[in-house]
């Protein structure tokens, strides 16, 4: 999980999550590789992950309870953001875990992919679109019938076009946390 981690890392600068740190990461990643109904799916060269895509199926309150469950590790791992930031951290983690943080209900039948990410210097390289195919497959072998997403809807122009260019469409508009302008995506994967 530690090239995952640093794959996210170099992918996704700035972003919370990256904030968190790389011990955070790892076992977040490594939650969702042992969730039931997981999809995960690496591109690698030489033993070097380039990119990554996850995503798990969805139920209600899948996230909080994947989180309970591996709740020792992730409070370990999280302590190095609480002390770089401890009260966007607090507040944020706290507003994932006691509500739905805006969170738009997800199409039945879906797997929710929750991250792809390429390293910057293999970007062009087709490896997200050749991580998104298999996803999608190994999605529909495991019974899914929609792949849904969400994604930031302001200055996110490369991501929104690069999903509907496979395929996705926008379904709905919403806030996450009453401030945060997203995009719920979805695409029919039934062949």
């Amino acid at each position: 999980m530690s090239q995952v981690a640093d794959v996210h890392v170099a992918a996704f600068p700035g972003f919370f999550l990256t904030m968190l740190g790389h011990s955070f990461l790892r076992v977040m990643y490594r939650a969702f590789l042992m969730s039931q109904g997981s999809v995960f799916v690496v591109e690698e060269l030489d033993g070097r992950v380039l990119g990554f895509a996850v995503g798990v199926r969805t139920s209600v309150g899948k996230d909080r309870k994947l989180a309970m469950k591996f709740f020792p590790q992730f409070a370990v791992a999280v302590l190095p953001g609480i002390v770089r930031n401890p009260i966007k951290v607090i507040r944020r983690i706290m507003g994932q875990l006691l509500s739905e943080g805006g969170q738009p209900e997800m199409p039945v039948g879906c797997v929710v992919l929750r991250s792809i990410g390429v390293l910057p210097e293999m970007k062009g390289a087709g490896i997200a679109n050749r991580l998104l195919a298999a996803f999608e497959r190994i999605a529909r072998e495991q019974g899914a019938n929609v792949v849904a997403l969400t994604t930031d809807a302001d200055n996110n122009e490369r991501a929104i076009g690069f999903y509907l260019k496979h395929g996705y469409r926008v379904q709905q508009e919403f806030k996450q946390d009453d401030s945060r302008a997203m995009l719920l995506l979805t695409k029919s994967i039934v062949i």
